[in-house]
């Protein structure tokens, strides 16, 4: 029988390890291993771009070493100590460098036979993150009280009822009921895709209320880790975390304004209940205190889909949307108003002409019909990227727009349509059949664009099976890439 060389299990444990190693300093997260002392005993290459420390530097040092932190404020230490996790801390710290260090942590300890041998977190950096959210508040109050109040309304706002563009009585009824709305100072619900304009209906209803000469505050919860989120929302106290000081959140900071949450179905379901309770006492606590703040802004909510689709799918609190939506504003896809993208058309052509130095400027009569005959999928918003990337490509002099203005990403969507839908001219065919297939084929492509090439949700939003869906695709001569499905 052969013989297994020799210390082949060391080298097979040297390989392992050394693979371990080259995939934990491939993640993005930073990770830090120490042992049951609070010895480093590992510190990957990306906390070390997140701290701006080496590994060689660290490891084998005490954490109250590297950081400023007294063993029984270690979060490494309690968890080795409890054997409990630490989920989502977040942690603000300085280096023994000086560097001060935002991050969102989860600690675990680490089990052999039972026995808690060490632990290890794993961190994400949301300095920058945290950075920018603060200018993005210090930038509000300068709109609200500096000399920036000038160029915006006063408030932190930009938009009125009046900056609405449209021309379709949908639109019209809708507004009426918006304005009925701002009047009654009650929570507001505003639904719609992406790119309908649900702040600008946000910020019309608090400059139509009798709160307008006070702050309009929004933030979107889909853009912030939920720790961070929290502390943002209610304010912390000093010593409420590693690194914490007294800071006032959004809800003190709108005073007696409004506080706008942009896609509240993105916010999780534990920070739902603790707003719930804010909603029914109508107080709050900074994180860490102790103190009953009262709440005296007014709250208006957001998602981008049907609020009673978001409580089916768990990601909006049945019992949070009764307090949210006294009354619930519905912004119809662009599509479902056909006869406002004609006057949104010309509005933006009017914005964008000046900004961009141009004359008056006519749309080719082709592709101002392809325009108008299009679905929209990034409603408002898609079609204001459009104008403005056609009317930067107009050479001096031009003023006229054609296909060939198109960003070229888009640019085949309105080609096809002009060679699939000109049956007038007898061009591509102009059998019922024909033209019923060149439809199903666009309403199918839109649909799969809109969920990102993935089957299963296409089939779902048309209300149909993914083998009936596979089935079209397959005769219509549909595909998409292998790794959407």
């Amino acid at each position: 029988m052969r013989e297994r060389p020799p210390k082949a299990e060391n080298t097979c444990a040297e390989n392992l390890l050394a693979m371990l190693e080259s995939a934990l300093n491939a993640v993005s997260e930073g990770i830090i291993i120490t042992d049951v002392d609070g010895r480093i005993i590992y510190y990957n290459r990306a906390l070390e771009k997140m701290e701006g420390l080496r590994g060689s530097e660290v490891v084998g040092r005490h954490l109250t070493e590297v950081y400023r932190v007294r063993p029984e404020k270690s979060e490494h230490m309690t968890v080795v100590r409890t054997g409990q996790p630490v989920q989502e801390l977040p942690k603000q710290y300085f280096t023994g460098e000086g560097r001060e260090i935002s991050l969102v942590a989860s600690t675990h300890p680490v089990y052999k036979n039972g026995r808690v041998i060490g632990a290890f977190s794993v961190c994400r950096d949301v300095t920058r993150l945290k950075d920018l959210l603060s200018e993005s508040i210090r930038l509000q109050k300068h709109l609200r009280t500096g000399d920036g109040a000038r160029s915006f309304k006063g408030n932190g706002t930009r938009y009125t009822f009046g900056d609405v563009v449209y021309a379709s009585q949908t639109m019209e009824n809708l507004l009426r009921q918006a304005e009925k709305v701002a009047k009654a100072d009650c929570s507001v619900l505003v639904y719609g895709e992406t790119g309908t304009g649900k702040e600008i209906f946000a910020q019309g209803i608090h400059n139509a209320s009798s709160r307008q000469d006070q702050p309009f505050v929004g933030i979107n919860c889909a853009a912030i880790p939920d720790t961070l989120l929290e502390s943002l929302l209610f304010g912390t106290v000093k010593g409420a975390f590693t690194g914490a000081v007294d800071s006032a959140g959004l809800l003190e900071q709108a005073g007696r304004g409004t506080l706008f949450l942009d896609e509240i179905n993105s916010m999780s379901p534990q920070l739902q209940a603790k707003l719930l309770r804010v909603l029914q006492e109508r107080t709050f606590r900074r994180v860490g205190g102790q103190k009953e703040i009262p709440v005296n802004c007014r709250i208006i909510t957001s998602t981008n889909m049907d609020p009673w689709e978001c409580i089916r799918r768990g990601t909006l609190r049945e019992d949070l949307y009764y307090r949210f939506a006294v009354f619930t504003i519905y912004i119809p896809p662009l599509r479902e108003r056909p006869g406002d993208i004609e006057a949104l058309i010309y509005h933006f052509l009017n914005r964008y002409g000046k900004i961009y130095g141009q004359g008056r400027v006519e749309l080719e009569p082709e592709l101002k019909e392809a325009l108008l005959g299009y679905r929209w999928p990034g409603n408002v918003r898609e079609l204001e990227h459009i104008i403005e990337s056609c009317l930067a490509m107009l050479d001096p002099g031009e003023n006229l727009i054609t296909f060939n203005h198109l960003p070229s990403c888009v640019r085949p969507k309105f080609t096809d349509s002009r060679r699939k839908f000109d049956f007038k001219s007898g061009e591509g065919g102009s059998s019922l059949h024909r033209i019923l297939e060149d439809v199903e084929r666009q309403i199918i492509r839109d649909v799969l664009e809109k969920h990102q090439g993935n089957i299963t949700r296409a089939a779902r939003s048309l209300g149909i099976l993914r083998q009936n869906l596979q089935y079209r695709m397959r005769r219509l001569g549909i595909k998409v890439d292998a790794g959407s499905r």
